[in-house]
């Protein structure tokens, strides 16, 4: 990796000194430096697709993912040095620990849900990694769909045997990385991006970070509710979420190699990131006031009079009691809230449900992991949730009109 000359920002620089004498040299360093890198691959492709006919760059990649192949008909060659290694994957990557790796992670769904929410409290925690959010302000103004939103594609995602060349998961992923890389290209167009002060829009760091969030955060989740894992169990969540970050263009060196490494280099980021600021308030607050459509659990012509008064009341009692457990979380000298009563109830479930899996009264991981996705997917069908993520042609139309 090419040592990058990181602009000088006095805050960032005394952050970054802080976090020297804490972690290893090169943590820091790959922390530091890969705030200044993104996904140019993906870039050039968005690119590209701005030079072609209108809807001409979506419609060549839908042929080229229907047919796997990665330079169909009038494809730019951008569009093929993309998808050559995605659709055929690195010797390390191995599909059938990658699928179990799925379905163990959705062992117990509130482990998941709680880590999913915390990932996005986290982001929203630091005053640079918060920006495009911010900048984008589909995520202020619709806290609520932006949730639904990455749940339906974390349902997607880890869809036990989907991730594969072909998979619906694969394919949600990947456009996913087209959002990142539409948003970023509008960032830098609009202006008002500082690069200097946040580091480039959608960095490489801040893509790991959340990556690692995904993968670390459910575990400690599992932790927490007396739902230990077998080493060879955790080795094939952290293979699930290390092609996941490969498929959204996270750099091998940033990538989830080891659980010991995803959680070094998350500390370091913690204290490398700037720290909380007035769009973390916004941001936060949004989702504790309206990041739950608990009304729309009621018939449609009441949701109009109800949400005033259901959204807040709801939204603060789960984003709330999500916020508490990621505040321990994330920090390392406040003890974990095992005794919250959310957490205490999750527990006491968890344990007769662990109980009865181990005499295998609830069959097999894969069956369990068809129920428990069930749970969420039930939920966001029930709220009318977002049918499905966000598409990469609407990620920048639909938060400049909203």
């Amino acid at each position: 990796m090419t040592t990058l000359e990181i602009p000088f920002d006095p805050a960032r620089a005394e952050r970054i000194a802080a976090a020297r004498r804490t972690f290893p040299e090169q943590v820091v360093d790959r922390v530091a430096e890969n705030l200044f890198r993104t996904d140019t691959v993906i870039d050039e492709v968005v690119a590209d697709f701005a030079t072609l006919g209108r809807g001409a760059g979506w419609r060549i990649l839908d042929e080229a993912l229907r047919t796997r192949d990665p330079n169909p008909p009038g494809s730019p060659d951008s569009l093929c040095e993309l998808l050559t290694p995605l659709l055929h994957p690195p010797v390390w990557f191995d599909p059938e620990r990658v699928r179990h790796g799925a379905e163990l992670w959705w062992r117990y769904a509130p482990a998941v849900i709680v880590g999913m929410g915390g990932t996005l409290l986290t982001a929203y925690s630091f005053g640079d990694l918060n920006k495009p959010q911010a900048m984008n302000s589909r995520t202020e103004k619709m806290a609520a769909r932006r949730y639904e939103e990455t749940a339906r594609w974390v349902l997607s995602a880890t869809d036990p045997g989907t991730l594969i060349p072909g998979g619906t998961g694969f394919d949600s992923t990947l456009r996913i990385r087209f959002v990142h890389a539409m948003v970023r290209r509008h960032l830098r167009e609009c202006g008002q991006w500082r690069t200097s002060d946040w580091g480039e829009p959608i960095h490489a760091t801040g893509m790991a970070i959340t990556i690692g969030g995904f993968l670390l955060m459910p575990l400690a989740m599992y932790e927490m509710f007396d739902m230990p894992l077998r080493e060879d169990e955790l080795e094939s969540i952290r293979q699930l979420w290390c092609w996941i970050g490969y498929l959204m263009g996270v750099p091998d060196q940033l990538l989830p190699h080891s659980l010991a490494d995803a959680t070094v280099l998350e500390s370091a980021a913690f204290r490398i990131f700037a720290p909380p600021d007035r769009d973390t308030e916004i941001l936060t607050r949004a989702l504790f006031r309206s990041g739950l459509r608990i009304e729309r659990l009621l018939p449609q012509p009441l949701w109009s009079r109800t949400a005033p008064a259901l959204r807040p009341v709801f939204s603060t009692l789960v984003w709330g009691g999500t916020g508490r457990i990621v505040t321990a979380y994330n920090d390392p000298d406040t003890d974990p809230p095992r005794n919250h009563p959310v957490v205490l109830t999750l527990r006491q479930i968890a344990r007769g449900r662990e109980l009865l899996r181990r005499r295998g009264r609830l069959g097999s991981d894969a069956e369990i992991a068809v129920r428990q996705r069930r749970k969420l997917s039930g939920v966001l069908d029930a709220m009318k949730a977002a049918p499905a993520p966000v598409d990469p042609r609407r990620a920048v139309t639909a938060a400049i009109a909203e």
